[in-house]
């Protein structure tokens, strides 16, 4: 069964725009392995000085399988990170349109 789903994540605790771009870089490559590609706006963000990327999907994205996915992606997604900042906190954020609406 599918499910329609709102993705959003930020990584923070990042040391700098060159850790943000590597990240951001890291992150890309799973999205586009897992299909996302165009889905998912995603970038580096510097605010006063605070480096960190954030995400969201840009319209409902629909997952088959999306409790045996859901750890998978997650776990994925930490290791992404951590490939290229070791002490970076991720957040992700699942919202279900279709119960909203």
């Amino acid at each position: 069964m599918s499910v329609n789903i709102d993705l959003h994540f930020t990584v923070s605790k990042l040391t700098d725009a060159a850790q943000a771009e590597a990240v951001a870089a890291s992150v890309g490559t799973l999205l586009r392995d897992e299909g996302f590609e165009g889905q998912i706006s995603y970038g580096p963000v510097v605010d006063n000085g605070v480096h960190y990327v954030t995400g969201e999907s840009r319209f409902p994205v629909s997952i088959s399988g999306f409790g045996r996915w859901q750890p998978y992606f997650e776990t994925s997604f930490a290791s992404a990170v951590a490939e290229a900042a070791p002490d970076a906190e991720t957040s992700i954020d699942w919202g279900y349109p279709d119960e909203e609406y």
